[in-house]
């Protein structure tokens, strides 16, 4: 019997396979994904932990004023949600960040940057070299820094989630060759290498035993035959004839007590002084999540010989500065000043795969939104009727406290407050335009239709879309349901949607994961106001709307005037061949001018443009009605950009436009029955 066809194995019907054999599978088509990666978005926030005021080498990143060599914040690349939970918490905390970056991963994201926005106010000890709100671990007396004080250590980063820290420093040893011993030399028998920095316990043939630290190597002719031998020096004399040498590193092991999730880091082998090229001062600032050193500390030393385990105890509580936090905080310093530090959006810059950019907690709106119990109460009630009476110890279900965040509150319903938040909306989308991205914003809630068309009015620009009706959802960490903004849900459908299908197909009509209703808008549950939501999307909106399979998204807009740059995806296939020329074509400043630059250099582009073409990118039947080249030759004038530069090459494009609409005719015939069909 001979196997099924490949066509029949792998075609659409995919038949199953026959007896166990080999196979021949015929290709697989790949959906083209030519030049980088535009599915990933990034998102800035309030957290209750993770990166902020990290130590850069750059220090014309850093923030001079107040902590020299280190930056505010940092775009830190997640893949998924159990990666950001690690790093910077779950819901904890009155920030919507996390809401947004689950919802991006629910919907298919794969791959965005999360940035931690913080207060720079420091605090109140100005003169402090050491960023502020941070816990502090202190260590017994059995452990001693380069001054003889106790070794401290800090959380990471600031919050009230590092007042939960542990952390137990233990002494190992490593048996070494007995070496001999003159004054503070060491000559190491062969073989035997210590570098420098290594804590050493010696013990003399007294039977006592003394700590002392390699100072430097040396090396001398051998004085019983030929060849080299090795000396260590010491940082004291050591009694002798020594009994025996062993080498002293470190194990550390640091536990963070989060009842949510703990999380343990355990480093081995470390060395005790700053000289040692594994020192624990600096594994630890390279390689620790959860804690650093305090200062710069140059030892942590037993205090004794018996290299006893010692235990660090709390010595400074951590602290949450969600009060301080303010607008300035999410756009840093003036734009115009090329020195400023990284703070918030900042953090974002040349970033070469970030296409997109949410900003969930730009602004608090003055009330929170509403939260409905789902959960089913108990109660006595039994099959006549009578009053539901709760069981003895039952008590009514609380309000969960409110966190504020006082310097982010704003009331879209006062004139004053939407002009603010408008205000900070334009700097984000003003961010996105020098970045190459594009901002996704949400409309204010509890506008009216009229009022979403007055916000509106303040944008125009193509690297900004929209998206009205704020969405229910449940929450995470309660039986209810949550209302949050629905920009991080479009953000996730453009990724996922880029990924499985390529950059030309826009990301609407695609039913949102976990998405029980819209708040608010002419798509909410029972909505009739097909008038509004008509202008809504003439006007650019994209709408959030209820149907009968769940919630979708009703376009693919963007906030721009020009009907040309009306659709997100001509503006992400634009920004999708910058980037992408701008990488590919970086050779191109390294070759000698002249027409075999040109030709080589309009081959490559062409060849570009014809992957997309063939991706689906453009309108038009062929190559030559989607798009064009043009490098003009050396010495031809090419408009006013030819003063400035001496190779220019013209590029034109037609990007495709989606299909938002797909008419069906309802038809009587003469039987009295009803039919649909698709019309054009």
């Amino acid at each position: 019997m001979t196997p099924p066809a490949p066509t029949e194995l792998f075609g659409p019907q995919s038949a199953a396979l026959g007896p166990p054999g080999v196979y021949l599978a015929p290709d697989v088509t790949a959906v083209p994904r030519p030049g980088v990666r535009m599915d990933v978005c990034a998102f800035v926030g309030v957290a209750p932990r993770g990166p902020a005021w990290e130590g850069v080498d750059d220090h014309a990143l850093a923030d001079p004023l107040l902590f020299e060599g280190r930056a505010r914040s940092s775009a830190v690349p997640v893949e998924d949600w159990a990666e950001y939970e690690e790093l910077f918490g779950g819901y904890d905390g009155p920030g919507l960040l996390p809401h947004a970056v689950a919802a991006f991963f629910a919907q298919g994201g794969r791959r965005a940057y999360v940035v931690r926005v913080v207060p720079r106010s420091p605090a109140p000890d100005l003169t402090s070299p050491e960023p502020p709100a941070r816990a502090v671990l202190k260590f017994a007396d059995r452990v001693r820094d380069d001054a003889g004080g106790r070794l401290r250590l800090q959380a990471r980063n600031e919050g009230t989630w590092g007042n939960l820290l542990t952390a137990t420093l233990r002494f190992r040893t490593t048996p070494l060759p007995v070496p001999e011993l003159e004054g503070r030399m060491l000559v190491l028998a062969p073989g035997a290498s210590v570098p420098v920095g290594t804590l050493l316990r010696l013990r003399s043939s007294d039977g006592a035993d003394e700590l002392r630290v390699v100072t430097g190597l040396t090396r001398r002719h051998a004085r019983h035959g030929g060849g080299w031998e090795r000396l260590a020096a010491l940082d004291a004399p050591v009694t002798g004839p020594l009994e025996r040498a062993e080498e002293v590193t470190g194990d550390l092991d640091v536990i963070d007590g989060d009842p949510a999730r703990t999380r343990a880091e355990r480093f081995t082998g470390l060395g005790l002084t700053a000289e040692h090229p594994r020192w624990l001062g600096a594994v630890l600032s390279a390689d620790s999540r959860l804690v650093e050193p305090v200062g710069v500390p140059r030892a942590a030393l037993p205090a004794d010989a018996r290299l006893a385990p010692a235990e660090a105890e709390l010595a400074g509580h951590g602290s949450d500065r969600y009060h301080l936090i303010g607008a300035e905080d999410f756009f840093g310093a003036d734009a115009s000043d090329p020195q400023a530090p990284p703070a918030g959006l900042d953090a974002l810059r040349d970033l070469p795969d970030c296409a997109s950019v949410v900003v969930p907690d730009l602004y608090t709106p003055a009330e929170r939104p509403a939260t409905v119990d789902v959960s089913v109460p108990v109660t006595f009630a039994g099959a006549a009727f009578a009053p539901c009476v709760p069981p003895p110890g039952t008590r009514r279900p609380t309000p969960q406290p409110r966190t504020e965040l006082p310097g982010l509150r704003l009331d879209p319903a006062l004139r004053a407050d939407r002009a603010e938040i408008v205000a900070r909306q334009r700097r984000v989308v003003a961010f996105a335009e020098r970045e190459g991205m594009v901002a996704l914003l949400d409309v204010p809630p509890g506008l009216s239709a009229k009022g979403v068309l007055d916000w509106r009015a303040a944008f125009d620009s193509s690297c900004a879309a929209a998206y009205h009706g704020w969405l229910r959802v449940p929450d995470p960490v309660a039986d209810r349901l949550v209302t949050v903004p629905p920009a991080p849900y479009a953000a996730g459908v453009i990724a996922a949607v880029e990924r499985t299908r390529g950059l030309p197909f826009g990301p609407a009509q695609v039913v949102l994961t976990d998405v029980v209703d819209v708040a608010e808008g002419p798509g909410r549950r029972g909505g009739t106001e097909g008038q509004a939501l008509r202008a809504l999307h003439q006007a650019g909106i994209n709408v959030c709307v209820l149907g009968r399979d769940g919630v979708r998204i009703t376009a693919a807009r963007t906030l721009a005037r020009d009907p040309a740059w009306s659709q997100l995806t001509a503006r992400r296939v634009v920004s999708h061949l910058e980037r992408t020329l701008h990488q590919q074509l970086a050779w191109v400043v390294f070759e000698p001018n002249g027409a075999l630059l040109r030709d080589r250099l309009r081959l490559a582009v062409e060849n570009m443009l014809l992957d997309l073409f063939t991706a689906g990118a453009f309108a038009g039947g062929g190559p030559s009605d989607s798009f064009f080249v043009r490098v003009p030759a050396v010495g031809t004038p090419a408009g006013p950009a030819s003063a400035e530069a001496d190779l220019i090459c013209e590029i034109g494009v037609a990007p495709s436009t989606p299909l938002e609409f797909l008419l069906v005719r309802l038809l009587r015939t003469d039987d009295g029955m009803l039919r649909t069909e698709g019309g054009p």
